[in-house]
């Protein structure tokens, strides 16, 4: 099989659907030897901020010399940015080598009329079979979606659960409130595993920590808590299971800025090079899974980190961000960011989203700030169309306009933008929504800058 057979492949196996559950995915993995299981992995679920505390654990263990697996969705730039080894990606014949092998399989499966797996769960076994092949030291693994139920949640001894921030998204598959979302989340914990937390709302921590004590029911252990649930540990003293969750006053921020922060945590000073006021709790979650599984990290490691499409400065003539913000907390969290940043600068969007998200809540909560505003359909199967985005958004901002494809639309943010710098205002363009269109805009920024 060459990589565009695989291609192929896959896309048909695609076109079959998506269902929750784990049998098709622990048959597989069964059948070729339950790769898994010889992998030393960090399990990181959440609905925001996965990628980002992943990214600063990967940092942190590739500052120690450490061969470091990651396993990513979305992706931005292409397929095999999925699977990567110390940040590079998986090579082509690699891939349609671990397929041909997963197919054969699959066709031993299919004869014994075995439940089949997804697409995803494909993907999945072949990136445990990968980090086997590349002998890494250390997996970061992020769920796809949920927990409980993805397919991801196939391990039975991780080295440490991570929760990153948890809020209202995929409601359709893990339920309509965030107790119910929480709870899929909850379930990739596993007795006698510790787990770390970025600062959740209240009403979350109750069901990790409820869920926590379930999963280690058994276990001799002893609770502490405090009024404020910011602290929980569960018997801390021993090797069995602990809770930890990041307290937001043991930050003290002391700057930050579009090139990223200084902060002290615990009276220990850091510096992250990404902006966006959240990531300094993403970053400390990340410190906590570090300090708890070794007790030692190497600060570089997490001052180094990029990532890619996260409230990041792209150019600075135009001056240019683009967010992956594609639900509620996203957007939240990049409201927040442009108040901080840009008070008093006129702000021109590009927009594109995914007809499954809570688009119009969205619209409503960020479009105001707005002067100008280009939509455009992202390129994905659940896009939604440039023309109905306009009809939302119009209801939040007066001047917009639909645009057939990225490029287009940021030649026109670019003219706007050239308008206000004529006139001597400061203006930002900022590109935001769906993962799916935002890896289009970096030939464009490269462009701008004059690098290629």
């Amino acid at each position: 099989m060459t990589y565009q057979e695989a291609l192929i492949y896959m896309e048909q196996v695609q076109k079959k659907g998506s269902v929750l559950g784990l049998e098709p995915i622990k048959v597989l993995l069964q059948y070729l030897g339950n790769p898994q299981d010889q992998l030393s992995v960090i399990h990181v679920a959440g609905t925001n901020g996965k990628g980002s505390i992943c990214t600063f654990l990967e940092g942190m263990y590739l500052a120690e010399g450490k061969r470091v697996g990651r396993y990513i969705s979305p992706t931005i730039y292409c397929y095999l940015e999925r699977f990567q080894v110390n940040g590079r990606y998986m090579q082509e014949e690699q891939f349609a080598a671990l397929l041909t092998n997963v197919v054969q399989v699959l066709e031993r499966i299919e004869k014994e009329k075995q439940p089949l797996p997804t697409a995803f769960e494909i993907e999945t076994a072949i990136a445990f079979l990968y980090f086997v092949e590349m002998d890494v030291d250390i997996v970061i693994l992020e769920t796809g979606m949920g927990g409980r139920l993805d397919a991801t949640n196939v391990l039975t001894n991780p080295l440490c659960t991570v929760f990153a921030s948890i809020g209202m998204d995929h409601m359709q598959f893990l339920g309509d409130s965030i107790e119910q979302i929480a709870y899929e989340k909850a379930g990739i914990m596993k007795k006698g595993c510790s787990v770390v937390s970025y600062p959740n709302m209240p009403e979350v921590m109750k069901v990790l920590r409820d869920s926590f004590e379930k999963v280690q029911e058994g276990v001799n252990c002893t609770a502490i808590t405090d009024d404020t649930l910011n602290c929980f540990s569960i018997d801390a003293m021993s090797e069995s299971a602990q809770f930890l969750t990041v307290d937001k006053d043991d930050i003290i921020v002391l700057s930050e800025t579009l090139e990223g922060s200084r902060f002290l945590y615990k009276n220990e000073e850091y510096a992250i090079a990404l902006a966006g006021h959240y990531q300094i709790y993403n970053a400390v979650t990340a410190i906590e899974v570090k300090l708890m599984l070794d007790g030692a990290l190497k600060k570089d490691g997490l001052h180094n980190v990029k990532w890619e499409g996260r409230f990041e400065k792209m150019s600075e003539s135009p001056l240019l961000i683009r967010d992956g913000a594609h639900n509620v907390d996203g957007v939240l969290a990049l409201r927040e960011s442009l108040q901080k940043h840009f008070t008093n600068y006129h702000i021109i969007f590009i927009i594109g989203v995914l007809g499954d998200k809570e688009y119009d809540s969205m619209m409503k909560l960020l479009c105001p700030m707005a002067d100008t505003i280009f939509t455009i359909t992202p390129p994905n199967e659940r896009g939604l169309s440039g023309e109905k985005l306009k009809e939302c958004v119009s209801q939040y901002c007066e001047d917009v306009h639909v645009c057939e494809n990225v490029n287009l639309a940021m030649q026109s943010a670019r003219n706007v933008y050239d308008a206000y710098a004529q006139m001597q205002e400061p203006a930002v363009i900022v590109a935001w929504g769906s993962l799916s269109y935002i890896g289009q805009l970096q030939l464009e920024s490269e462009r701008i800058d004059g690098t290629c």
